[in-house]
């Protein structure tokens, strides 16, 4: 497929410190479920506006997807560009839209449930003890030489492949609104969760 990504070694020189800017030429991608769940199929994850506060404190915005059946505003869908560790051969989701402001996606939480979550600054962002905040470890996987979508994994912070999977949790009892988690072999939780799959899909390719 036509994916295209920035390279942390070209970023060495200024430090992983500053924001990273995307460049010009630089592919940017939206991302959607995919279930057999005909509610959830096909629905775009978006990411609440990050306030003035979030900014100063590093906090984490949580991605949502929302049904036809919601009434209110919807959030904007989420913009990334991909940035390859090439040690690793893993990816940094970084947000793109008319502020680059360092913004990166993540997965954050414990006990193998972890929140797929916009972090504001990932490297001022202040978590309890014993919390997973990820957002270095990201495999993106290829569908075909001509297609320019895949599906999004999460890699674990080990580098290896985190036995676990994607799946949605209503918020409510109305099911308008569904967040996004990673779940894990450990994790102990409700079963009011459906599974999916996430999909990077491509929406600018200068």
């Amino acid at each position: 497929m036509k994916f295209s990504a920035l390279s942390l070694s070209l970023l060495a020189s200024v430090g992983l410190a500053t924001p990273v800017r995307r460049d010009v030429a630089q592919s940017v991608y939206t991302l959607r479920l995919s279930s057999t769940n005909q509610q959830l199929d096909g629905l775009y994850l978006t990411a609440a506006e990050a306030t003035a506060a979030d900014e100063s404190t590093g906090s984490t915005i949580t991605l949502s997807v929302y049904t036809s059946s919601h009434q209110g505003p919807t959030p904007p869908a989420v913009k990334f560009y991909p940035v390859a560790n090439p040690s690793t051969k893993l990816n940094e989701l970084h947000t793109a839209g008319d502020n680059d402001d360092g913004s990166t996606l993540a997965v954050v939480g414990s006990n193998g449930l972890l929140d797929f979550s916009l972090l504001v600054d990932p490297h001022s962002v202040e978590l309890p003890d014993g919390t997973t905040a990820d957002w270095t470890s990201f495999a993106l996987q290829d569908e075909g030489a001509s297609r320019d979508d895949g599906t999004v994994e999460y890699a674990g912070q080990d580098g290896g492949s985190s036995k676990g999977n994607w799946v949605a949790f209503p918020v409510g009892g109305a099911e308008e609104q569904w967040t996004v988690k990673w779940k894990d072999e450990t994790a102990w939780t409700t079963s009011n969760w459906m599974p999916v799959d996430v999909v990077y899909e491509l929406i600018k390719n200068e």
